[in-house]
This record gives C-alpha cells, sequence and structure tokens, in this order.
C-alpha cells in the first residue's frame, strides 16, 4: 500500500514540484545577480521561498490549473485514434478475435510499467532512507560533542552574554558550555539553543573578537534561523535527487549568515577588517545537523562571505518586502498547464460526429450499436469486416424498430477556477533586521557603588545586570532618569537639569567615539586599496611566471615580461604610497585609544561628584529598601 501510494501519487508531485522549481530557481538567481544592493535577509526569505515551494508541491494536491495550451492542439491530440477507444466501440463479434491476439503484448506492456514504477519508488524510499540516517548520524554527533562539554563558570562572560542577549531583545539567554573540540563558537538546537565556545577561548580570542562572535550567534537566535531552516532541510530530504534543491538550501544558509554579519556590523561599521580577520580564523568547519550554526562550511562560502562585507548599502526594507511578496504570490502555489477554452463562435459551428438516430423507410434494418464505455466523447470508428449482422427473414417481414439514439455523451469535466480552489498559504514574513542599542555599559560588580542611565537613544552603565533591572523597573512610559546606589543606599534623579549635566560628563567619550569610528572608516578605504593593488600584484607575478616558462623553451618573451617588471614596479611604488598614510592613521588611532581612555576616567570622575552633589541638595530621591 505505501509503495503504491509512493508510486502513484508522490511520484508525480515530486516530478511536477521539480520542473516547476527550474523557472523558480532560475527567476531567484536572476533577481539576486542583477539587484547586488538587495539585502542578505531579502536574500535569504527568497531562497527559503524556493524550499517552501518544493515542500508545497508535494503537499498539496489541487494544482492551480492554467489555460496556456492552444485548444487547437488538444482538440488534434484528442481526435487522434487509439487503438484501446477503437476496439471498445465495436460489436462484441468483432472485438473478439483482436483482442485474443494483442493480450499477450497488452499484459508484457503493464507488467513493464508497473515494474518501471515500482522501481523508481523504491529507489526514491532508499534515497530518503539515506538522507535521514545520515541525518541521524549528525544529530547523534552533536550530542555527543554537548555531552563532552562542560558548563561555563566564567561570572565576567555570562553577565556579558546576558547583557548582549537584553540588548538583541531575547526574552531568554542561551546556555553557555565550553567545549575542547571545536575551533569556532556554535549555536546548537531550536528547541533549548546552546551556545559551544571554544575551551581556550581566552587564549584564541580577545574581548573585541569574543563580542562580535557572540554578536553573531546572538542574531542568530533573535531571526529565530535555526527554526526557518528545518524548511530548506526538509526540501533537501525529499528531493535528494534534485541539484536546485541542495543549491537552495546552500545559498539559503549563505544569505542568514551574512545577514548575521551585516548586523554585527550595523553596530560598528570601522570593525569590518578585524571582524574578516575573524572569519578567516575561525576557518571552515562542517555542519553536520540542520539545528545548527557555526563557521562557514566550505572554503567557498568563506570567500563569499567575505567579499559581501564590502558591499554595506542595501535597498529599501518596503522594496525588499514588496519583491519576496510578489516572488511568493507567483512563484509558491504549484501550477499545472491545461488546454484554453474554445471560443463560444467556434463551438457552434464546429463539425460533430454522426449520432445515430431513426432510419429512413427505406433503409434496411441495422442492429442497435453496443453501448460506449468510453468516459469521454471519441470520433466514430471505421467500419470493420461487415456493417450489418445477417438478418433473418422474419426480421426482413417484421415492421422497424426505431433504434435509440445513443446517449449523450457526459459534458467534459472543467477546470478548477483559481477562485473555487483555497487560499494558498501565506508565506511568513522574513526575519526582522537586527536592533542595535547604543550606549557606553561597562559590566562592573561593585558592592559599594553602581549607575544607570537609562535614555532613549543613548544610555550609559556602570554596574551589574541586576542594577540594570533594578533602574528598568523604575522607568515610566520611556522616561530620561538615573539611578545610582551608594552603599546599601539607593537613588533616582529625573531632574531635567542635573540629567543634562551628567549626560554631558560623557560627551567628550561620545565625540571621541565617533571620531574612531570616522577614522576606521578611512582605514578600511586604504585598506580596500591595497588589497586591490595587492589582487593586481598577483595576477601580474602569474602572467611573470608564465612567460618565464615560455622563456625557459623560446627567447621570444623579452619584451613583454619587461613591461611587466615595469607594471610590477609601479604597483609597489603605489603600495608604499599608501603604507605611510596607514601608519599615520594608526598612530592617530592610538592616540585617540588614550583620550579615549582618559577621557572615560574624567566622565566616570565627574559622574561620582554630580550624584554625590546631587544628593546634598536634595536633587536625589532616596528609595525604599525592598
Amino acid at each position: 500500500m505505501a509503495l503504491e501510494f509512493v508510486s502513484e501519487i508522490l511520484l508525480p508531485r515530486l516530478l511536477a514540484a521539480s520542473v516547476q522549481s527550474t523557472l523558480f530557481v532560475v527567476v531567484v538567481w536572476t533577481l539576486c545577480k542583477s539587484l547586488p544592493r538587495l539585502s542578505a535577509s531579502a536574500r535569504a526569505g527568497l531562497w527559503w521561498l524556493v524550499a517552501l515551494q518544493l515542500v508545497v508541491g508535494v503537499l498539496w494536491s489541487s494544482p492551480l490549473a492554467l489555460p496556456l495550451l492552444p485548444a487547437e492542439v488538444m482538440e488534434q491530440a484528442s481526435a487522434a485514434p487509439a487503438p484501446m477507444t477503437v476496439l471498445s466501440l465495436a460489436p462484441a463479434e468483432t472485438l473478439a478475435s483482436p483482442m485474443t491476439s494483442a493480450s499477450p503484448y497488452l499484459a508484457s506492456s503493464a507488467a513493464s510499467s508497473w515494474s518501471w514504477s515500482g522501481a523508481l519508488a523504491w529507489l526514491w524510499l532508499l534515497g530518503l532512507s539515506f538522507m535521514v540516517a545520515r541525518t541521524l548520524h549528525g544529530y547523534m554527533a552533536t550530542r555527543r560533542l554537548l555531552r563532552d562539554s562542560r558548563a561555563c563558570k566564567d561570572r565576567t562572560l555570562l553577565h556579558a552574554l546576558q547583557l548582549a542577549a537584553e540588548a538583541h531583545g531575547l526574552r531568554r539567554t542561551p546556555h553557555l558550555r565550553l567545549s575542547a573540540s571545536i575551533d569556532s563558537p556554535q549555536l546548537i538546537g531550536p528547541w533549548r539553543p546552546v551556545l559551544l565556545l571554544p575551551a581556550d577561548h581566552p587564549q584564541s580570542m580577545h574581548a573585541d573578537e569574543l563580542d562580535m562572535a557572540l554578536t553573531h550567534e546572538l542574531v542568530h537566535l533573535q531571526r529565530h534561523d535555526l527554526w526557518w531552516g528545518l524548511l530548506p532541510a526538509v526540501a533537501q530530504h525529499l528531493f535528494f535527487f534534485h541539484p536546485l534543491a541542495h543549491l537552495a538550501a546552500r545559498e539559503y544558509a549563505l544569505a542568514r549568515e551574512v545577514a548575521c554579519d551585516a548586523a554585527v556590523l550595523a553596530g560598528n561599521r570601522h570593525c569590518a577588517r578585524d571582524y574578516g580577520r575573524l572569519l578567516i580564523r575561525l576557518g571552515v568547519a562542517p555542519r553536520p545537523s540542520a539545528g545548527l550554526a557555526s563557521a562557514s562550511p566550505t572554503f567557498h562560502i568563506l570567500k563569499r562571505r567575505l567579499l559581501m562585507l564590502q558591499n554595506t548599502a542595501s535597498t529599501p526594507r518596503v522594496v525588499a518586502l514588496a519583491i519576496l511578496g510578489v516572488v511568493a504570490v507567483l512563484g509558491v502555489m504549484p501550477y499545472r498547464i491545461i488546454a484554453a477554452p474554445a471560443p463560444a463562435a467556434e463551438t457552434a459551428t464546429a463539425p460533430r460526429a454522426p449520432v445515430a438516430t431513426t432510419p429512413k423507410p427505406s433503409a434496411a434494418p441495422v442492429a442497435a450499436p453496443a453501448p460506449r464505455v468510453a468516459a469521454t466523447p471519441v470520433p466514430a470508428p471505421t467500419p470493420v469486416a461487415a456493417e450489418t449482422p445477417e438478418i433473418s427473414p422474419a426480421a426482413e417481414i417484421a415492421p422497424p424498430r426505431p433504434i435509440p439514439a445513443p446517449p449523450a455523451p457526459p459534458a467534459p469535466v472543467s477546470a478548477p477556477t483559481p477562485a473555487a480552489l483555497p487560499a494558498p498559504p501565506a508565506p511568513p514574513a522574513p526575519p526582522a533586521a537586527a536592533r542595535i542599542t547604543r550606549g557606553t555599559f561597562h559590566l562592573a560588580t561593585n558592592a559599594n557603588e553602581a549607575y544607570v542611565l537609562l535614555r532613549e537613544d543613548n544610555s550609559v552603565m556602570n554596574g551589574s545586570m541586576e542594577d540594570l533591572r533594578e533602574a528598568q523597573r523604575l522607568q515610566r512610559n520611556g522616561e530620561e532618569l538615573l539611578w545610582f546606589r551608594r552603599g546599601e543606599s539607593r537613588y533616582v534623579i529625573r531632574d531635567p537639569a542635573t540629567l543634562e549635566r551628567f549626560r554631558a560628563t560623557y560627551a567628550e567619550v561620545m565625540r571621541l567615539g565617533d571620531a574612531q569610528s570616522t577614522m576606521g572608516n578611512r582605514q578600511s578605504a586604504i585598506g580596500d586599496k591595497q588589497a586591490a593593488i595587492g589582487s593586481r600584484q598577483a595576477e601580474l607575478g602569474m602572467k611573470q611566471a608564465e612567460l618565464a616558462t615560455r622563456r625557459m623553451r623560446e627567447n621570444e618573451a623579452d619584451a613583454r615580461m619587461a613591461e611587466l617588471d615595469r607594471q610590477q614596479a609601479a604597483l609597489e611604488r603605489q603600495q608604499a604610497e599608501l603604507a605611510a598614510p596607514m601608519a599615520e592613521l594608526d598612530r592617530e588611532q592610538a592616540a585617540l585609544d588614550k583620550r579615549m581612555k582618559a577621557a572615560d576616567a574624567r566622565a566616570e570622575r565627574d559622574a561620582k561628584n554630580l550624584m554625590y552633589e546631587a544628593i546634598i541638595k536634595g536633587m536625589a530621591q532616596p528609595l525604599k529598601k525592598g
């Protein structure tokens, strides 16, 4: 029974969905190539829709009928006489001999057809079993990796992760564990997410790299990527024989990684070079399971991610949503192409097949024809042998009986109109872009003093996560306030003048931060030029090597080699010219770092004095304990 279901129902749907997905993939690929500024989130949504179209094509039992074929073609096809139809319309006596002679051929043909469909069904089931077994193997490997890991005991790292999770709007912080079997951070499991870090992360990553890596993995959670990724995995399993299903899953995985990369860079534009170096250091790590996000699975994917870091501009969100909506409406629903209905005028004047009526008095009586067995009207068959059987004398004397007209053929069932079909499931909205919270946060566990300035666009904190929560509980309707504690006493300031003075203490820190960001952009621009010159030098080096090889065989490339040497020398001079401004920017960046530390220390000192003054003048409202 299961084999019949696969061969008669599933295989035709798989074939139809595979054919339709070919055109769908061409459309999506063309959109991604022709719109280079299309955001990575929109690209991920487009490739996710390809997987949705494949799965819907298997589950949807009533494809939408499109009357695109010309009616003349279908009429010619239906007018062609089929052997089985002619035999079914002939008298029983005439059918006796042909059916006897054709039965071995028909039996062998039916047996051959059954064997082919059964073999294809068995092959599909074996392939699906192999894919499921491979996924289970990867799942068990991931579970072993979790069992061998250990819980993280670093309080500072746990607090940093919790702060970053709340900044990204996550309700629950993922479990943090350390593993000696991995070289890069990994996010495992959509149900109970676990963030795995290398056991030697203090030695392998400095603070900024660890922050970027944690942000990348938390953006995966914020976008619910592990849940969304289950659908492309299902499409890969059902269509393991279809290369485009694997292409869609691979492009979706790449686009969602690039979307998380873009979210990391959105918080700090000048860290593109450092983030690119981090991706190279993390290297390549294969993903054994669908519910897992880690480093790039292949060197080709890693190279594409590095190239996409250079493209920071993107299309407006409204345009991206419009593209996703149009593609979802026109491409996801399964279709089947049928003949267009014939015009009414042609139908009225079309020649009809002769219909038997009551014979004229001069005509010889004719035996009633055998009833029709075909479900659709077909042309009358060519007369075979004798048109009428032999008639007895008694039959000749008897008056002729009227021959009943054959039953009218049933009206052909019209294809269901699009309005009669159930509405297709609305595609889910693409994941929202990551929300970046700006501010100055110092995570500290000082039991004697702490302060938190809550502001809509720029907050300041020097304390623990519990201090931040306590300040947030006091905030009313997004108002600006300053909460602080000294020893066991806690205070809140809502006076606008005092808050303005407090913000002024951190104005220099913010200004220096903007200057560092601008200088980082200049460094990135010079780095891009150096990379372009280096690429050109590599091309010239390859040509020089080819000419050197040819010169070993024949002495006719000396002039070309000299020209390449001159070009190589010019590129080296350009590199040397760029080295000086890059070194100058590095020195300025170091000076800014020193000024930033000094400004931060001054701001913290002035903030403490301001809070002490507010207590003395009564501007700080004391809070009750408990």
